[in-house]
């Protein structure tokens, strides 16, 4: 069942043939993982937190988009970067950049 609020969107997703129900939350959302370790570097932590606090400003508006369909959610999950980039959500490109940069680093450094 598909529901909305300010604060928070759920949807059901099916992947590979499961389906399953996916809650994105604004109060839990990118202040909870600017906080967060990731990796045993903490140069990697740090360019990490800096992408989700310059992204913090817009979390309402990204819970706003994927709220507006189960499609958005769905875009959001499989590639979060390139869906709030083609998305147009008011996203300057240079957070965007961050953003990327900040995860190549981490898969990069996760990968080792």
């Amino acid at each position: 069942m598909d529901t909305h609020t300010l604060n928070e969107t759920s949807f059901q997703c099916t992947e590979n043939g499961k389906s399953y129900e996916v809650t994105f939350h604004a109060n839990k959302g990118f202040s909870s993982l600017a906080s967060s370790e990731f990796t045993h570097d903490q140069a990697v932590n740090e360019k990490v937190r800096q992408a989700y606090i310059a992204l913090m400003p817009y979390e309402n508006s990204i819970i706003e988009w994927i709220a507006k369909s189960p499609e958005n959610g769905q875009k959001y999950i499989e590639n979060p970067v390139q869906a709030m980039e083609s998305a147009n959500m008011g996203i300057p490109q240079d957070i965007i950049q961050m953003i990327k940069n900040a995860s190549d680093l981490l898969v990069t450094t996760l990968k080792k």
